[in-house]
């Protein structure tokens, strides 16, 4: 039989647990509250629209584009006679007061020839050599190009017509496409009932893409005069802009 005293501290043992358990001031760990979800809020009403516009300008600026391509024995003949050609191109070039900053050589080449099946054999050489000149008078086109073949060129590459005002435009334009734009959206909007509110997005966007319907789009022609010399006439250039534009509505 156990002890008294060895009894009572089994029995102490025993009951001390339960006695934590149901202490007053014993802490009890609560379950966590569930957070209840965010209610879900409701998409945008949007509108998306695009705008395109269009601006006439006549050009005032051309574009010459003329080279030669010459074939030599010897590479000292091939660059030299590339070199007296390209002289002679610049002093057309001079002959008609075309600033320096007007001109630029481009594509100048000096190449070995070869032949046979393996190209093993060199026969010769190539030369090419091509000029690019800005013209501001369309009078001077047609004389400058017949000059240019007379003195040695053997291609007209290039003639382009360019407008000195073109960046001034085509921020008219993407103005007038902006404005496209809102009327189109007011117009929908309001055959629904419906009222546009503030731009929510814009971008702009190629006026010729597949997806855009060219529909109550501006085009403004300005005051620039095209011109027609005695065989050459300029027509005018067409700068445009486009826009995808998404508004909020009321």
């Amino acid at each position: 039989m156990p002890a008294p005293r060895a009894l009572a501290v089994l029995l102490a043992a025993a009951l001390l647990p339960a006695c934590q358990a149901s202490s007053p001031g014993a802490a009890v760990a609560a379950a966590p509250a569930p957070v209840a979800a965010p209610a879900a809020q409701p998409a945008p009403r949007t509108i998306t629209v695009g705008g395109d516009a269009e601006i006439f300008t006549a050009p005032d600026t051309f574009e010459i584009t003329v080279g030669f391509d010459l074939q030599a024995d010897t590479l000292r003949a091939a660059r030299d006679g590339s070199r007296d050609r390209a002289a002679a191109l610049l002093a057309v070039a001079e002959k008609h007061q075309i600033p320096a900053c007007d001109i630029q050589t481009q594509d100048l080449s000096l190449r070995p020839r070869y032949d046979g099946y393996d190209r093993m054999r060199l026969v010769g050489y190539d030369a090419s050599r091509g000029l690019v000149l800005t013209l501001r008078d369309l009078d001077k086109v047609e004389p400058v190009l017949y000059d240019m073949l007379a003195a040695g060129a053997n291609r007209v590459d290039s003639v382009q017509f360019h407008s000195s005002v073109a960046r001034e435009r085509r921020a008219e334009a993407r103005v007038l496409a902006v404005e496209a734009a809102r009327a189109k959206a007011t117009a929908m909007a309001g055959a629904l009932g419906q009222q546009i509110g503030v731009p929510l997005k814009i971008d702009e966007v190629d006026p010729g893409a597949s997806w855009q319907t060219p529909v109550a789009n501006y085009a403004l022609t300005n005051s620039s005069v095209p011109h027609v010399s005695d065989t050459v006439a300029t027509g005018r250039i067409r700068i445009s802009a486009g826009v995808a534009v998404t508004f909020a509505l009321l």
